[in-house]
């Protein structure tokens, strides 16, 4: 009896410690996507050309979707007593608010859109390429 409460303690123990190290994981990788997000953005804002600025944007992208992707798998894999509710909410706030700036490029370059079909073709593949990295 004492060896099963020995290991009930130890299991009690480690649990919070296997959240902990699941929580490291996942603000790690929010980091990043917050980093890559902004990077994305920036590239469509900071061309003189907005086409071009979109086109530089897709690179990144496609550089760094395979990557990405994975690691976006990785946090679809993690069940909810790995993860603590502070993290779980970061999660889903971070997760929102990078889904927000990229199709903010959409509202932000309207009028761009509007008189260029082809602008707006390339901006909206980015804009589902970016978002599918959350529902893929």
């Amino acid at each position: 009896m004492t060896k099963r409460f020995a290991c009930l303690l130890l299991l009690l123990v480690c649990l919070p410690l296997a959240a902990c190290k699941k929580d490291a994981e996942i603000n790690s990788t929010l980091t990043e996507l917050d980093t890559f997000t902004a990077e994305l953005v920036k590239k469509v804002e900071s061309a003189p050309n907005p086409s071009a600025g979109v086109d530089e944007a897709q690179k990144f992208f496609d550089s760094r979707k395979a990557d990405l992707t994975a690691k976006m798998q990785s946090l679809k894999g993690m069940r909810g007593y790995q993860v603590s509710d502070e993290t779980k909410q970061k999660l889903t706030s971070s997760m929102l608010a990078s889904a927000q700036r990229v199709a903010g490029l959409q509202l932000k370059y309207i009028n761009v859109s509007v008189r260029d079909p082809a602008f707006k073709s390339k901006l909206d593949k980015l804009t589902k390429d970016f978002q599918a990295l959350f529902t893929a």
